[in-house]
């Protein structure tokens, strides 16, 4: 009897298993909220940790890591008398160094051009433009731009590292092309133009792609030497420009009024284009144009080629046909007419004149003096004594640039 008193008291459902068993529930409860709640806390904590440490790390690579890495990764390569390749820096811009290093290749080119007004009365107004200095004697440079900056011009000026213009002359064109080469003389330079003068180099083209990095330098405006930064994006695209139509590479970088005839270059500091045009829409922007390189130095090459360096710009017959009679006169080329614009021209030579010697070289003949003439290349200056009225005179000639 005691014992079966006992299993229902302890059976009971308010006896004392019920009541730990209530006692341990509530405990296990009470650990499973402070549980969810430690782990909900440090969720939060880990989470703001990591996002604190991810942007940090942002900040420093940004601002500190990447800069300096960049700057650290900068093209550094020294000046070649041969290659211009690029300027040694440190401590700036690869962009930066380039456009130092290619900037005193490329002048600003000032015209004056006639015009007639609504009354049919002639006016006269300025142009500019841009051109790249591609070859240098030691006497003259020489400059392309595109025709259409000279094209009527009466009289054309070239600045070099935007300091006063000098005369410049034709030396030849193709309007098919909007391409013209320019000559200057030294002479007109100061020592400082002379010694800033840089040739510039160029590359092959063909092997740009979309998307290349590249760099327009002109006279942007009229307003001096500027640049500007952009990419390729297209290598071949057919524009009409002053009623030609060209095939042209495009571009992002910013071409305007006056930067026709610049350099557009590559991160190797090397002219890839000629800058000629940009669509005059207010509408568009980011596309400018520049004829590629490997349509312009083929152009540029035969303007050269077609110079003819032995043409004193005279007619002359054998000096023994005339009347002319003076002490010790062995022959001589007597000059019977003057090439308008010619070196003799220019050099102050006359009709009647009679030449004796080329830099005291006999001259005989007409036959001689135009074998003489042929020994000496465009550009070269040479000294004549000529008989003038009776009187030995000795004058000096530049042989300039004739076409063929």
């Amino acid at each position: 009897m005691s014992n079966n008193h006992n299993n229902q008291e302890f059976n009971n459902s308010n006896g004392p298993y019920t009541f730990y068993k209530e006692e341990i529930k509530k405990q296990n409860n009470t650990l499973k909220f402070f549980k969810r709640i430690f782990i909900t806390v440090g969720s939060l904590a880990f989470s703001l940790i990591l996002g604190l440490a991810i942007s940090f790390t942002y900040i420093y690579c940004k601002d500190i890591i990447i800069p300096n890495f960049a700057n650290d990764s900068i093209l550094e390569t020294s000046v070649d008398g041969e290659n211009n390749n690029i300027i040694e820096t440190s401590n700036n811009s690869l962009v930066k160094a380039i456009i130092q290093n290619v900037k005193p290749s490329v002048v600003s080119i000032t015209t004056l051009n006639n015009s007639t007004d609504w009354f049919r009365g002639n006016t006269q107004y300025q142009g500019s433009g841009s051109g790249i200095i591609f070859h240098k004697t030691s006497t003259d440079i020489f400059i392309v731009t595109n025709y259409h900056v000279i094209e009527n011009a009466t009289t054309i000026g070239v600045a070099i590292d935007d300091n006063k213009p000098v005369q410049a002359s034709l030396v030849g064109k193709d309007e098919n092309y909007d391409l013209a080469v320019l000559s200057i003389s030294g002479d007109d330079l100061s020592e400082e133009d002379m010694k800033n003068i840089r040739v510039a180099k160029f590359a092959d083209s063909s092997n740009i792609a979309v998307g290349d990095y590249v760099v327009a330098i002109g006279n942007a405006l009229g307003e001096g030497i500027t640049s500007t930064f952009g990419i390729i994006s297209s290598t071949s695209t057919d524009i009409i420009s002053e009623n030609k139509k060209l095939n042209v590479l495009q571009t992002t970088a910013a071409i305007n009024p006056g930067n026709s005839g610049g350099a557009l270059i590559n991160l190797n500091g090397e002219v890839i284009g000629i800058n000629t045009a940009k669509i005059a829409n207010n509408t568009v922007e980011s596309i400018g144009y520049t004829i590629s390189s490997k349509v312009a130095m083929p152009i540029i090459e035969d303007i050269m080629s077609n110079l003819n360096p032995t043409s004193l710009g005279v007619m002359v017959t054998n000096a023994q046909n005339t009347n002319v009679n003076y002490e010790g006169m062995a022959g001589g080329a007597l000059i019977v007419e003057i090439v308008p614009n010619g070196s003799a021209e220019k050099a102050g030579l006359k009709v009647n004149d009679i030449i004796t010697t080329i830099n005291d070289v006999p001259i005989l003949s007409s036959t001689t003096l135009v074998e003489e003439i042929k020994k000496y290349e465009v550009w070269d200056t040479i000294k004549l004594k000529v008989i003038r009225n009776g009187k030995l005179e000795t004058v000096k000639v530049k042989l300039l640039p004739t076409t063929k």
